[in-house]
């Protein structure tokens, strides 16, 4: 059984809510009388799930807080106010809270809560997440998005770590963005994929900051035949089994390492400029998602470099589209630039102007990717039928482009 810890009147009253959580799989919950005497029980004995008003919780406490959920992976917190004020939840998140609930909590408002809790719990054990960002056209600052998503999901501290890996052959930045200059990179790993395992991926990736690690791409051109479709499928199923959460840094051109890596993933992040000629290609890609058999649910639209001075409004870009935009990226240009001079992501560079939209944009972002559940591929326990399942269901990809 869970264990949950509730600051007084954080939910309301709380006796209306004990079945809730005892049908949730927890023990009644303790009750204490004040954030401080949650964070001393913590400490004590232990806990799985902390609920707190964070109308009423200091900045000191909500600090050692934020310790615990960074080094306790299975802790969660659920943050409560009287009011949905957007600051105060973007700040709690930013804490590393898990949900937010409105006081007083209604039952129901309370077992979704503790559902979705559960369901990152289980997560983790069952393999990881894996996110493709994609752009049909060059320059559209995947890597830029791929590098700060991993990272702002890292700062979310999930159960187990996060990866971004590069599967751009030759060209490949996203060293560039975090200063890395690494031993080893995906040529390694494509080199040794027939013996690789979970010890063998984490000696080739480089730890970055906050329970991120970098799986370099390859600089070397001619490795590209040797990173194929299979290779880029065998690589995601040994990441999902290492990692929480994998992003991927996918190149644009459409080839079989491409669709390979895009039909693996749980999510599409297309990034797109609000321009004529990046729309038209983001109708294409749609149209190709399409006839892949993509399901359109499976494809997360993110308008980058969002600013006053776009030409075309919301709705006439939903039109051209056939759908709407699932997030915008607000423009800071000079201080992701800086960032990126620097190599440290854009939550390192807060100060700059224009960065704390960007950074809550990127974060409600890793919030969206941790409510979609990962799946397990079934090469993770049969390696030797799910490559030749695998391989043909590729095939079945590409007959699917050939009609």
């Amino acid at each position: 059984m869970r264990r949950a810890i509730v600051v007084r009147d954080a939910l309301g009253p709380l006796n209306p809510l004990i079945p809730v959580f005892t049908g949730a799989g927890f023990n009644k919950p303790v009750e204490v009388e004040s954030p401080e005497a949650l964070v001393a029980l913590v400490s004590e004995v232990g806990a799985d799930l902390v609920v707190l008003s964070l109308a009423t919780t200091s900045n000191h406490v909500l600090d050692e807080l934020q310790g615990m959920l960074r080094d306790r992976a299975n802790l969660a917190a659920i943050g409560t106010a009287p009011t949905p004020d957007s600051e105060l939840i973007l700040a709690g998140f930013r804490r590393g809270l898990s949900e937010f609930l409105v006081v007083p909590a209604g039952p129901n408002e309370l077992a979704g809560a503790l559902a979705r809790l559960e369901s990152k719990w289980a997560r983790a054990p069952k393999g990881g997440h894996v996110t493709a960002v994609y752009s049909p056209a060059g320059g559209a600052g995947v890597t830029t998005v791929a590098v700060n998503m991993a990272h702002a999901l890292a700062r979310r501290k999930p159960a187990g770590r996060v990866a971004v890996a590069d599967l751009v052959v030759g060209l490949g930045d996203v060293t560039t963005h975090l200063n890395l200059a690494p031993t080893y990179d995906l040529g390694e790993l494509v080199r040794k994929l027939d013996r690789a395992d979970g010890e063998s991926l984490h000696s080739i990736t480089e730890s970055v900051a906050d329970g991120m690690d970098a799986l370099a791409g390859t600089s070397d051109l001619e490795l590209g035949e040797e990173v194929t479709a299979e290779a880029v499928q065998r690589i995601l199923a040994l990441m999902r089994a290492s990692y929480s959460y994998t992003v991927l840094d996918v190149e644009h051109t459409v080839s079989p390492r491409t669709i390979a890596a895009l039909d693996a993933a749980d999510r599409i992040v297309m990034v797109f400029q609000v321009t004529v000629a990046g729309l038209r290609k983001v109708k294409r890609a749609l149209t190709l998602f399409e006839q892949l058999e993509f399901p359109a649910e499976k494809v997360l639209l993110v308008a980058n470099r969002v600013g006053a001075g776009d030409v075309m409004s919301w709705p006439d870009v939903a039109k051209a589209l056939g759908r709407s935009v699932d997030f915008r990226l607000p423009n800071a240009f000079q201080g992701v630039a800086d960032a990126q001079t620097r190599g440290i992501p854009i939550a390192a560079n807060d100060n700059a102007p224009g960065m704390k939209a960007l950074i809550d944009a990127y974060n409600l972002l890793a919030i969206r990717i941790m409510g979609q559940r990962g799946t397990v591929p079934s090469s993770i326990e049969e390696p030797e039928s799910s490559r030749t399942g695998t391989t043909a269901g590729f095939g079945r990809l590409l007959g699917k482009l050939r009609k």
